[in-house]
């Protein structure tokens, strides 16, 4: 006679609930057991005196038992009462009729306990006292004589019936007795493992929320140091427009001067060391201008490690693996051929007495930027290398801006940094793995384009051309520069010092100038609201945009709303005559 809870049933929480379901299922096995109890009350016992009382009580306690364990009513306490109060009528009976046996015994424990567990502990503490006396009652009448002693018959240690009535009584008590500890057992139990799940997932939720605020707070900061780099880049880059195009300059008066030549490429390769410093710097922020083709990336890979041999320790070999399908990949090829170099190089670096750098491809499928996109093509191009390696807890910071494993004057800590803001803003992933004394293997995944790899261009020579510019720009120096090297392209050159300005010089001659080459930065009116009002002045004037800065975004906006090109900061000055040439030509 146990009592389990239903798999099927649906679990939970509530405790009245669960009281509730109990006290029913009880009731409707306790039904069962006062049946029995009337048929063995009636059958096995001998003594005439109560007998016929208790058959009586027996089966009012089955007909209680019986109406509110089937139809669930009274609800709540009423119907702990229903059943409690006949079947202490009952066990005090039994007393009276067979005297101190196991049957009455056991009837009134479980009696008691149904008590406490259907009316609450106060009406059994209640009941057991009123119960106590009564028995006691019995007992004093009995052994005074006042109330018959049981038949001999019925307590004989002799007689199988009373074995048989005793033992029966006994079991089923206990098998009631057990299952009720078993399902009071079972609802601890679940609730132990309710509360341990909910620690858990609350433990869960805070470790979740912890690591999310130190996400975002470790976002901030890069959007902060991205913020810095950018603005740093932008104004670095207007400098070295100056020195650039100064230094150009200087080369075409220079001549056959030869020790003058020697001089100007010395400026020229400080600053295009310095240009692609702050290249780094935008590349690390993201906001570097990309300029996307379909590229070959085997012939890449070959361009940029012929360029590195000549300049590494004979000590190093250098193995290429190109063996993937298909290598075409839409990039910004001066970006992504520089932070593949930056990798090789820092692999080079890792060995400073000899060792085996390895450049191989792989095909692959995945899906890369965008976890919800299709699989599609991609390549995987791997840089290893058999150094020093670094250790473990190194790796998660490796691609940190400013973090470097190098000795104090041999590293910015920016490499790496602008290596993965490059990777991420060709839409691919950077992994590595290293190991403390055997080397270390970065993971480029890249995806791949259908479209045909374009023609490497070329560094062509200026191109000349006749009609008056505009030039708009804040930077006193940058202008200089500029207008002396517009000049020489053959073209008369207009300064504006902002956009007010040039819009005051394009109202006096709307159709003096066929080009403005026009800054995005500038105090005051920007160069989004100067280029809206020139060409609303002039719908069909030709305007040339140009930038130390440079976001895509920005630029993107601009050349749909109808620039006829970009420029970046810092130039050359055959790539300035070709973007110029190319604005008039449309």
């Amino acid at each position: 006679m146990l009592i389990r809870d239903d798999p099927n049933e649906a679990t939970t929480d509530d405790a009245a609930d669960w009281r509730e379901q109990l006290s029913l299922k009880l009731l409707r096995r306790i039904f069962f057991a006062y049946v029995a109890a009337a048929i063995a009350i009636a059958t096995g016992t001998r003594s005439d005196n109560g007998r016929h009382e208790l058959e009586a009580l027996a089966i009012l306690c089955a007909i209680s038992a019986a109406v509110t364990g089937f139809t669930g009513w009274p609800r709540g306490v009423a119907r702990g009462y229903l059943l409690v109060i006949p079947a202490t009528l009952a066990a005090i009976g039994g007393y009276a009729v067979v005297g101190v046996l196991s049957g009455p015994g056991v009837c009134l424990t479980v009696t008691l306990m149904l008590a406490g567990l259907l009316c609450g502990r106060r009406a059994m503490l209640w009941l057991s006292l009123a119960a106590g006396l009564a028995v006691a009652g019995v007992g004093w009448a009995m052994v005074h004589g006042k109330i018959p002693a049981p038949n001999p018959s019925d307590i004989a240690m002799t007689n199988p019936q009373s074995w048989i009535r005793s033992l029966t009584l006994t079991f089923a008590a206990i098998g009631l007795f057990g299952g009720l500890m078993l399902a009071v057992i079972t609802r601890i139990e679940r609730s132990l493992a309710l509360a341990r799940s909910e620690t858990l997932r609350r433990e869960q939720a805070e470790r979740a929320r912890a690591e999310a605020e130190i996400r975002s707070i470790e976002s901030r900061q890069l959007e902060i140091v991205g913020r810095l780099a950018a603005g740093i880049a932008h104004d670095f880059n207007n400098n070295l427009t100056s020195i650039m195009g100064c230094a150009e300059l200087l080369r075409y008066e220079a001549g056959e001067n030869h020790e003058l030549t020697e001089l100007v490429d010395g400026i020229m390769q400080a600053s295009l060391r310095s240009a692609e410093l702050t290249r780094q710097l935008l590349a690390y922020s993201r906001k570097a201008q990309m300029l996307l083709a379909p590229t070959d990336l085997h012939r890449l890979v070959d361009d940029t490690v012929s360029l590195l041999r000549r300049s590494i320790d004979p000590k190093v070999t250098v193995l290429t693996e190109l063996s993937a399908d298909g290598p075409v990949v839409a990039a910004d090829r001066t970006l992504l051929e520089s932070a593949l170099l930056n990798l090789l190089v820092n692999a080079c670096d890792a060995m400073p007495n000899g060792g085996t750098l390895r450049i191989r491809t792989l095909s692959t499928l995945s899906s890369l930027a965008d976890a919800r996109a299709k699989a599609r093509r991609a390549v995987v191009l791997e840089v290893s290398d058999t150094g020093r390696g670094m250790e473990k807890n190194l790796l998660p910071h490796i691609f940190d801006p400013f973090f470097t494993t190098k000795p104090v004057g041999h590293g910015t800590g920016l490499g790496l940094a602008a290596v993965a803001g490059t990777i991420k803003a060709h839409g691919g992933t950077i992994d590595v793995e290293s190991e403390l004394g055997q080397g270390t293997t970065f993971r480029v995944h890249l995806p791949c384009t259908d479209e045909s790899p374009s023609s490497r261009p070329e560094s062509g020579t200026v191109q000349r051309g006749t009609g008056a510019v505009l030039l708009v720009d804040d930077d006193a120096m940058v202008s200089m520069t500029a207008v002396a090297t517009i000049k020489s392209f053959g073209y008369s050159v207009t300064h504006a010092s902002d956009g007010k300005a040039a819009i005051e010089l394009l109202r006096k001659a709307p159709q003096h100038y066929r080009l403005v080459l026009l800054d995005l930065r500038m105090p005051g009116l920007s160069g989004e609201e100067t280029f809206d009002a020139l060409r609303a002045l002039n719908p069909e004037l030709r305007v040339l945009i140009w930038s130390g800065y440079g976001a895509d975004q920005d630029v993107a906006a601009m050349l749909r709303r109808g620039a006829a090109g970009f420029v970046q900061k810092p130039y050359r000055v055959a790539e300035l005559s070709r973007a110029i040439a190319d604005a008039l030509a449309k």
